[in-house]
């Protein structure tokens, strides 16, 4: 339909009717009630009678609740007697009235200026902190606990055998001052209930955890723990029996700091391992059980005879190989599939080193470790020394050990012959003399040796007690012969009582 100018003219007449007509309507139901978008504290009192305004207010004041729900079902209730919860002076809310019946209502209804928001209540702001503090919800109960936020991390799956991300823990622990902060608010506002689970309307009401399991420093961190993880390090010991440090180990030795957001592998706890490890084949100082010249079975403890893996060596070796990251496709292709062959794959092969070593290893009976044919014996109460071949006693001779003195006495134990050679210079604090034969017993200086001291013709088994020698074996110079003619490097000497 077309309009012509006369039309339009009537109908822009009528539009204009019609908006001064809504208007002197607008102006004429506002002229007794509070205007469009008026609260009190945020209630909605819009379009009240002031007489009725006061008293919805004062009535949701004097029948005032507020619910708070919590995470994990946790809930309190805060009433507004415990609170000392009030309504505010009539004349300031009067004051807010009359200035606000000063202004155009049409102003107001189509603008949305000028809107009043008056301070009608008042409470403790003291007890609502106390209350708050002494909550179930922040101090918890037997029926509802506190838990603490924990941060998403990396952890040991005994399902997939490899490590992987773990969840955080959000937790119920609260924020205080964001709780009296929202709390306060909700009362001033009159809510009925205060629910902190909003994420979205309450983001710090508690604590967070410091990682996510969706943040990229978990996938960096989850690769630098399984590249320790997956080391299977096997030494092969002989006889068929093997020792192999591997991830069911290596798990409790990976520290995770998610704070720090580093992996490190904790040399000190792989030493625990490697300790026992070494000493599980360590036979030096043992008992031993021999036969002695009398015919009669004792037992020697002590000395340094015997097998001794080189702890020092062995930790370097394995932190060397621990600090090395393994191959990327043999650990997708365990973490895909976690079998032996792919396991094999992630495997150093090692032999033992030693620092020390007896005549054979014996894992049922350690102390079976010597050479049960060929070996010597120093009787320090007879004073004599004894060598034995092929099982054999084929020597024997006297001899003077060791002053019976803490500095100079001969120790007991079970040692190895450990260098020979024709001539020696022996030294100490207060000697240097040039000997003959020299067999070495102990690295500390103690050994068989030929002394050219002129009282043999003294010699006694208790002579030793005031005239010994610094801790070694005399002998004479045809004594001495025979004994580095008839002893081996590393042959047993049992020193005993």
């Amino acid at each position: 339909m077309r309009i012509t100018k006369k039309q339009g003219g009537i109908i822009g007449g009528i539009a204009a009717a019609v908006i001064i007509g809504t208007a002197v309507g607008v102006h004429t139901y506002y002229q007794d009630r509070w205007y469009p978008g008026s609260t009190f504290n945020k209630v909605d009192v819009s379009g009240m009678k002031y007489e009725e305004s006061i008293e919805k207010v004062k009535k949701s004041i004097a029948s005032y609740k507020l619910k708070i729900k919590g995470r994990d079902k946790g809930q309190d209730t805060i009433t507004g007697q415990d609170i000392d919860l009030a309504f505010t002076s009539e004349e300031k809310v009067k004051n807010a009235y009359q200035t606000q019946h000063n202004q155009s209502v049409i102003t107001s209804f189509f603008s949305g200026k000028n809107r009043t928001n008056v301070t009608a209540v008042t409470f403790s702001e003291k007890k609502l902190q106390n209350l708050l503090k002494k909550s179930v919800l922040t101090t918890g109960s037997k029926e509802y606990s506190i838990v603490k936020p924990k941060d998403a991390t990396i952890v040991y799956s005994e399902e997939k055998q490899y490590g992987v991300i773990q969840k955080e823990v959000e937790g119920n622990l609260l924020n205080t001052k964001v709780f009296e902060t929202v709390a306060g608010q909700a009362v001033e506002s009159l809510k009925g209930t205060l629910n902190l689970k909003d994420q979205k309307a309450y983001p710090d009401v508690y604590h967070k955890p410091g990682l996510y399991e969706n943040d990229k420093e978990l996938e960096e961190m989850q690769k630098t723990y399984n590249n320790y993880l997956l080391h299977w390090i096997q030494w092969d010991m002989g006889n068929n029996v093997k020792e192999t440090l591997g991830p069911e180990t290596l798990k409790d030795c990976i520290k995770v700091n998610t704070k720090k957001h580093t992996v490190k592998i904790s040399q000190s706890s792989v030493e625990k391992w490697l300790e026992d490890f070494c000493l599980k084949y360590k036979t030096q100082g043992i008992a031993r059980t021999f036969k002695t010249h009398s015919g009669k079975k004792i037992k020697v403890s002590g000395g340094d005879y015997g097998w001794r893996i080189d702890y020092d060596k062995v930790i370097s070796q394995t932190m060397k190989i621990l600090k090395k990251a393994p191959a990327q496709s043999d650990v997708k292709a365990y973490q895909k599939k976690p079998n032996e062959e792919n396991q094999k794959a992630l495997l150093t092969a090692l032999k033992p080193v030693y620092s020390h070593k007896g005549y054979r290893m014996n894992y049922n009976k350690k102390e079976n470790d010597w050479d049960t044919q060929n070996y010597s014996e120093v009787d320090l109460t007879e004073q004599m020394v004894y060598v034995y071949k092929k099982g054999k006693l084929v020597f024997s001779t006297n001899c003077i050990t060791g002053k019976a003195t803490p500095d100079r006495i001969t120790r007991t134990g079970v040692y190895d012959i450990k260098e020979k050679k024709l001539t020696k210079t022996l030294t100490g604090a207060d000697y240097s003399v040039p000997t003959r034969y020299w067999t070495r017993i102990m690295w500390t200086g103690t050994g068989y040796h030929y002394s050219s001291r002129g009282d043999w013709g003294s010699w006694s088994p208790t002579y030793y007690k005031t005239a010994g020698s610094h801790g070694c074996i005399n002998l004479t110079l045809s004594d001495a012969e025979a004994v580095y003619r008839l002893t081996e490097i590393g042959d047993p000497c049992f020193i005993h009582y």
